[in-house]
């Protein structure tokens, strides 16, 4: 393998398991899930850490779920719905938990990750266990040779599960992001492909 990932051109065809989780691409049905888990009371608390600010109404979601079966890596990313596998979580087998992706960054084989969960699912290590399948999966199959993720410093959690998984803080890049109109800065995390070895 290469380590320069994913051909740009190529759409996202890609699967994978994990111990309670199957992680695939998003189906049309899955659309109003999704934003009813990103609405309502929850929605800053989901939101409120992510770079994207959530999806303005159903229909942006049902777009959102077009993109990812039919655009290329290159324009989009490769992003993916984290469902219950057997039902062990939600009690629901396939049910979407929420959301995990990778985008391009600038050099080849270098990726960003970003992720959000349902807070019904949270404190469950539902995320843990999607990243960590996920960093594997992007360096065995999708061929990375770095994967990397932005979380705002002001993140305590987001900080503390990207550390669990083995990423490791490369800097802070101030005023790295607007967020409902205000520059936020951000922690810069990364993971090389060895050091991913290295843990397992």
């Amino acid at each position: 393998m290469s380590g320069r990932g994913p051909d740009p051109k190529s759409t996202n065809s890609y699967r994978f398991e994990s111990t309670r989780l199957l992680i695939d691409l998003p189906k049309p049905e899955d659309a109003r899930f999704l934003f009813e888990m990103m609405s309502g009371d929850d929605r800053e608390a989901i939101c409120g850490t992510l770079i994207w600010d959530g999806p303005a109404d159903l229909t942006e979601m049902e777009e959102w779920v077009d993109r990812c079966r039919s655009s290329s890596f290159a324009d989009f990313g490769f992003h993916w719905v984290i469902r219950d596998r057997l039902g062990e979580i939600s009690g629901d087998a396939g049910r979407p938990l929420g959301n995990i992706g990778t985008r391009p960054r600038e050099a080849p084989g270098r990726a960003d990750v970003g992720y959000w969960l349902g807070r019904s699912y949270w404190g469950q290590g539902v995320m843990s266990e999607a990243l960590g399948a996920l960093l594997d999966y992007g360096f065995d199959t999708l061929d990375y040779t770095k994967i990397e993720a932005d979380v705002f410093t002001h993140n305590t959690r987001g900080r503390r599960l990207v550390e669990r998984v083995g990423m490791r803080q490369e800097g802070t890049i101030r005023s790295a992001h607007l967020k409902y109109g205000e520059w936020v800065d951000a922690a810069l995390y990364g993971v090389l492909s060895d050091d991913r070895l290295a843990t397992n």
